[in-house]
C-alpha cells in the first residue's frame, strides 16, 4: 500500500470517529486559544472601551484571518514536503475536485508572497 493510499485511509478514519473522539483532538488547544481571546479582549476594553462582546469577537476575528493564513501555509509545505494535493484537501475538509480552488497557492505559477501569518510571525522575533 503506498503512503497516498495510508494516508488517505487515516484521514477517512479520523473523519469517521464520533464528533466526540474528534473534538478531544483539539480541545485542549481550543481552552488556550478562549482563554487568550478573553485575556486580548480585555485590553481592548480597557484601551478602547469597547464591550466584552465587541472586543471578543474583534480578536477572534482577526485570529481566525491569521488562522485562515496558517492552514493555506501549512497545506503548503504538505505538498512541499511530499503530501498528494487529494490529501491535503481531505484533511482540510475540501473536496479533493477543489483542491485548488481552495488552496490557490498550491497552482504551480502561484503567487508565493508572504501571507498575513508571516506579518505575525515576524512580530514575534
Amino acid at each position: 500500500m503506498s503512503d497516498n493510499t495510508t494516508q488517505r485511509k487515516a484521514l477517512q478514519q479520523l473523519q469517521d470517529e464520533p464528533d466526540q473522539e474528534r473534538i478531544a483532538y483539539y480541545r485542549k488547544p481550543f481552552m488556550v486559544l478562549w482563554a487568550a481571546v478573553q485575556e486580548a479582549s480585555s485590553e481592548l476594553q480597557d484601551d478602547y472601551a469597547l464591550s466584552p462582546e465587541l472586543a471578543q469577537l474583534w480578536v477572534a476575528e482577526q485570529l481566525r484571518q491569521v488562522s485562515d493564513s496558517l492552514v493555506d501555509r501549512l497545506a503548503e509545505i504538505a505538498v512541499a514536503r511530499g503530501e498528494s494535493k487529494s490529501n491535503v484537501a481531505r484533511a482540510a475538509g475540501a473536496s479533493p475536485d477543489n483542491v485548488l480552488r481552495r488552496f490557490p497557492r498550491l497552482k504551480t505559477n502561484a503567487s508565493h508572497g508572504r501571507t498575513l501569518v508571516d506579518n505575525v510571525l515576524d512580530t514575534l522575533e
